[in-house]
């Protein structure tokens, strides 16, 4: 009898130590579930990703900007400087503000003055018309050195009314009025310390700025 026993023992033993194989096959099926989820939130991130880096444009400077898929038009603001009167006085860059076109005051206005140039809006007029077709928001930064300006005008008024001209000339040219923003920062954002004449020189210049589209 008590081998009998025995035996009936061990086979329920054997019945409840198997048991385990339920809760372990529950776990890996929770665990593979999990991971499962993991991956497919991994490959949503990297094809988001994924579409974002193929609306970034790579600019002369090497650095992406987006431009909601307006593959030429960084391209054609270089060439259009390139091949205008005014390019050994502009330069092109990308920072964190955007796609930056820097033109020396000195291409654009007389010293001391805020009125464009008549051989300068001619440039701008062709400048405008790449600027018209952006849906981008754009900033008109004016910029002078330390130099006191004449006519009692401070360095915050001059850099002010330089891009305020500028601004006017390119929505006079058809670019949207909304889309035009100026600042005048006068002295307070050098490029070069104004030690000597040629870094004065460079100070001094309007910057208009193509602003990255908003997602």
């Amino acid at each position: 009898m008590g081998k009998m026993i025995d035996e009936e023992e061990c086979k329920v033993c054997e019945e409840f130590d198997q048991d385990w194989i339920f809760t372990y096959g529950d776990m890996v099926t929770l665990l593979l579930c999990f991971f499962i989820l993991l991956f497919s939130m991994c490959k949503l991130d990297i094809e988001k990703y994924r579409d974002v880096a193929q609306s970034f444009k790579p600019t002369p400077a090497g650095s992406p900007f987006l431009l909601e898929g307006n593959d030429a038009i960084v391209q054609n603001i270089q060439e259009e400087i390139e091949n205008s009167e005014l390019a050994d006085d502009t330069a092109m860059n990308v920072d964190d503000r955007g796609v930056v076109v820097s033109f020396n005051a000195r291409a654009l206005f007389d010293e001391g003055s805020s009125e464009l140039r008549e051989d300068a809006k001619q440039e701008l007029e062709k400048f405008s018309k790449i600027l018209y077709f952006l849906p981008n928001k754009l900033l008109v930064e004016g910029h002078t050195d330390n130099t006191p300006p004449p006519n009692g005008l401070t360095t915050w008024m001059l850099s002010g009314l330089r891009a305020s001209e500028v601004a006017r000339y390119l929505i006079d040219e058809g670019v949207a009025p909304n889309k035009i923003s100026i600042k005048g920062y006068g002295s307070h954002r050098p490029q070069f310390q104004n030690n000597i004449p040629e870094q004065r020189v460079l100070n001094n210049r309007v910057e208009v700025i193509v602003i990255p589209a908003e997602e």
